[in-house]
């Protein structure tokens, strides 16, 4: 399920905040290996304000 996929991602980064992942390293952590579902989230994740992307990395806002 998609939207499990999205609260993963918010948790892993928020759990470790201030840090900065690669779409591979977010993808590893939360055990997807569709690099593409990993970077459709994300994106939504940035449109609500809860992550940001830094130099092709992203963290937790």
């Amino acid at each position: 399920m998609v939207e499990g996929i999205k609260k993963k991602i918010l948790d892993y980064l928020t759990a470790n905040k201030g840090k900065e992942f690669t779409v591979e390293e977010i993808a590893k952590a939360v055990g997807e290996e569709r690099l593409n579902v990993i970077k459709a989230q994300l994106t939504r994740l940035i449109k609500d304000g809860k992550v940001q992307k830094t130099n092709g990395k992203y963290k937790a806002v």
